[in-house]
């Protein structure tokens, strides 16, 4: 006979883990300075004290033709919210070409969604230039990570 309590533990965490849309953690997008990467994530539905969080996770880094610097510009929005952006991120090293073997490799920024947002959100990472340069050529390789 099953214990109930396990099985009870193991619907408690299959109900608290977070619900992805869109693009999920194994998707691999691509930003460039010219268009953004964009995805579609689930924010939970549950209320809690804490903001919700989500991992940018870099597995692929091409430094900008003219030895510029560029970084990543993270924003999203909601159905019913305007865009606003979350935070911003640099790639270190940033004048060298990086493929991360694995996600376990790759170089992750997280970012703290607004508390009152809920359901889907769409998420948009821009490669920026800096200090004057173009960025042309620039590109990242990314994936959303967890939502929670």
């Amino acid at each position: 006979m099953v214990d109930r309590r396990v099985v009870m533990m193991g619907i408690a965490a299959v109900l608290a883990t977070p619900i992805h849309a869109g693009a999920a953690e194994s998707d691999r997008l691509l930003a460039t300075v010219d268009k953004p990467a964009t995805a579609v994530i689930r924010q939970p539905v549950e209320r809690t004290d804490q903001p919700t969080r989500v991992a940018i996770l870099v597995t692929g880094y091409t430094p900008p033709q003219d030895g510029s610097t560029v970084q990543g510009v993270v924003k999203a929005r909601t159905d019913t919210s305007p865009e606003q952006e979350l935070g911003r991120f640099r790639i270190f090293p940033d004048d060298a070409e990086f493929k991360a073997p694995d996600r376990s490799a790759a170089q992750r920024f997280s970012f703290a969604l607004p508390k009152e947002w809920r359901g889907q959100i769409t998420l948009s990472v821009h490669l920026v230039p800096l200090r004057g340069g173009s960025g042309k050529g620039a590109r990242l390789e990314l994936s959303v990570g967890e939502v929670g």
